[in-house]
């Protein structure tokens, strides 16, 4: 018999072929295949600690992306390239999806610059506040975290740009483009300890210079650390 199934029916042969329940089959393995991959990757992000991070620019976004470890916290990085508030926005509106889809973060963060202006920083907050998400502001901007990994900096900033002449002060070659978390790793404790001197609360962004950034990274460090074990 070849591979047809034959069956009799009032004194004539009909030819079934089996080609139709082959396809269906294939399909219902096809579709717990999928089912198995999404349960897995739900329980994978359940059991690692997660974190969502909205950010501004390039340099936010290499810094925490280099953050990651293959054992360690999911750290996922947005850079959206939109308006502070929108940023804010984009992040809560990405939080509620995960929510919906059973793989929520953890915890969600904007990390933005004051940029000296002081009704930025309340729209923002007003924002966060609706969208409920965290954030870790820099006065006046991100590249003062990064000059706390190498300098003790309490001076005052007249602008942002000042923060980044004075890090390339600090560090030679230093770019937006070429930031790299190996780099300024060293220098972490530091940054960390420096940072609470200079707003141990963490939520006095209009302070001049500031970084709410490390409440940020001492919530990530320990599930860091704990991946690496």
């Amino acid at each position: 018999m070849n591979s047809s199934l034959q069956r009799c029916l009032h004194g004539k042969i009909l030819t079934m072929p089996r080609q139709r329940n082959s396809d269906r089959l294939a399909r219902s393995r096809r579709s717990r295949t999928t089912d198995l991959n999404r349960r897995t990757a739900i329980r994978e992000r359940n059991e690692r600690y997660s974190v969502l991070i909205y950010c501004e620019g390039k340099t936010e976004k290499n810094y925490f992306t280099g953050m990651r470890t293959r054992h360690g916290p999911q750290i996922d990085v947005v850079c959206p390239e939109v308006d502070h508030v929108s940023v804010v926005r984009e992040a809560g509106n990405r939080a509620t999806a995960a929510n919906g889809a059973d793989v929520p973060y953890n915890s969600v963060w904007c990390v933005l610059d004051t940029e000296l202006d002081a009704d930025l920083v309340k729209s923002v907050r007003e924002e966060s506040g609706r969208a409920n998400v965290s954030i870790a502001f820099s006065c006046p901007s991100f590249e003062l975290w990064l000059i706390l990994h190498l300098d003790d900096y309490t001076r005052p900033f007249q602008t942002a740009d000042e923060a980044k002449k004075a890090l390339r002060h600090l560090r030679p070659g230093w770019s937006e483009q070429n930031t790299c978390f190996a780099d300024f790793k060293p220098g972490l404790g530091d940054a960390l300890a420096r940072a609470r001197n200079l707003d141990p609360s963490g939520e006095n962004p209009l302070r001049n210079p500031s970084s709410g950034v490390w409440r940020l990274v001492e919530l990530i460090t320990p599930h860091a650390e704990q991946g690496c074990s």
